[in-house]
């Protein structure tokens, strides 16, 4: 498989050619080590030592002190002033040992310029406790998503798309028609490839060896192994999951309820569990960045809101595994390609938030009298509200809920509606209708 360069490929650059240690989050499978593997071997004269705490072995050895050792015997030289030496850590959070040692080794040779470190990681447990504790001001993280459309797309075209549709969205007000009708027009001739794209990674997900799988059963293959490996070697890894049936179970509700809000006491009583055992369960399952709730936007002049949250299971292929739905057609005929284009919406968001620093954040809206828009995105200082549907026509009522959202919040300057039909500029209400196949 041919690199595919990410989004935030430039920024990641960055931070590797820093003197801070540089710590990369995402879930497995989805390019943090090949990521890595591809600036450094840019690199030509730059010794390097590459660990992996998957391996028992050399987990082992760093919960007996031994970095430093092994680093130098890898290397089979001795730090020196000057003259960097890299050092990657994958899965670091399956060894919490190993940062105290990267701490000493890093306040001992930071101002001589003779190591970089960089850990990447599959679970927020310990990398996010580093940052408070061992590592504070030492460390900077940063996040890599499953593969987003344009991604997805170069996996298998000799595409390469310059803007994202989120690059206009940042700057809507500085824009008129023209301009987004100029976007769409440079498109258009990806147009094809961009929506069998996309429709590949509403049931597949965006992992990239699915997405590259010969044939369905090579997919749903990987897809099965993945799922065996996270939870024998992530999940079980937790002392305090004590019921790894109990947790694949609501790993398949997860997947039958994304997109939809949340219903403790119905999966309560389906799982015939505890509601602390439900919280506790599902809170592994955001930290190890495999759920994601989306909480619902509430500000002063907002009453009357609905306060539970809309629950996604991160990726759709595992949705797919988990429903037992990979048929395109079955999808559709289903009613929940809807929320699979939502999930698939999401990570996009996801990937533009996290390709700039700033404060952000993802919710969703919703009033007491059933007035819904699917995300709203603070990123200030400004509000973007996204209508999200997999139909073709223009849905008056989806089109109100966007009016009306707009009328709350004078942050919100415009609305975005995501469909499957044609791209429409609509300047009285201040809506911009958004092809799907348009958001790489």
């Amino acid at each position: 498989m041919n690199y595919v360069h990410r989004i935030h490929e430039d920024r990641l650059y960055e931070a590797f050619a820093g003197p801070m240690v540089t710590a990369i989050l995402g879930p497995r499978r989805i390019g943090k080590s090949t990521l890595i593997d591809h600036y450094m071997g840019q690199l030509t004269d730059v010794p390097m030592a590459r660990f992996n705490m998957d391996s028992m072995i050399e987990r082992d050895q760093v919960k007996a002190g031994k970095l430093e050792a092994m680093i130098l015997q890898t290397l089979q030289r001795h730090f020196e002033p000057g003259r960097c030496v890299w050092v990657t850590v994958d899965e670091a959070q399956k060894c919490p040992e190993i940062f105290d040692q990267i701490k000493i080794l890093y306040d001992r040779y930071k101002d001589q310029n003779a190591v970089k470190f960089i850990v990447t990681g599959s679970a927020l447990l310990e990398l996010h406790r580093l940052s408070a504790e061992s590592l504070a001001g030492r460390i900077e993280l940063y996040y890599l998503n499953a593969f987003g459309l344009s991604e997805a797309v170069r996996l298998k075209h000799p595409v390469e798309i310059k803007n994202s549709i989120f690059d206009l969205i940042e700057v809507v007000d500085t824009l008129d028609e023209k301009h987004w009708r100029n976007y769409c027009y440079d498109l258009l001739p990806f147009s094809e490839i961009l929506n069998k794209m996309l429709m590949s990674l509403l049931v597949w997900g965006g992992l990239p060896e699915v997405l590259m799988a010969p044939h369905a059963s090579a997919g749903l293959n990987y897809l099965a192994n993945y799922l065996q490996i996270y939870l024998e070697k992530d999940v079980r890894a937790i002392e305090s999951i004590t019921d790894l049936p109990l947790y694949q179970q609501l790993m398949e509700i997860c997947a039958e309820q994304t997109g939809s809000v949340r219903d403790d006491t119905k999966i309560t009583d389906a799982l015939r569990c505890h509601r602390e055992t439900l919280n506790k369960y599902r809170g592994y399952l955001s930290a190890t960045l495999m759920y994601c709730d989306i909480h619902p936007y509430i500000n002063s002049t907002l009453k009357r809101l609905v306060k539970s949250p809309k629950g996604y299971l991160a990726n759709n292929g595992l949705v797919s595994f988990l429903q037992g739905i990979f048929d395109e057609a079955l999808l559709i005929k289903s009613g929940m390609i809807g929320h699979r284009l939502e999930n698939w919406f999401l990570n996009e968001l996801q990937i533009w938030l996290y390709k700039n620093p700033g404060h952000h954040s993802i919710h969703y809206w919703r009033t007491a009298s059933g007035t819904e828009v699917d995300f709203v995105v603070k990123k200030s200082p400004c509000v973007y509200p996204f209508e999200v549907t997999f139909g073709q026509n223009i849905d008056p009522k989806k089109v109100r809920s966007l009016i009306r959202f707009l009328e709350y919040e004078p942050k919100a300057r415009w609305g975005f509606y995501i469909y499957r039909g044609d791209f429409k500029y609509d300047h009285k209400n201040k809506i911009i209708f958004i092809p799907a196949w348009m958001v790489c």
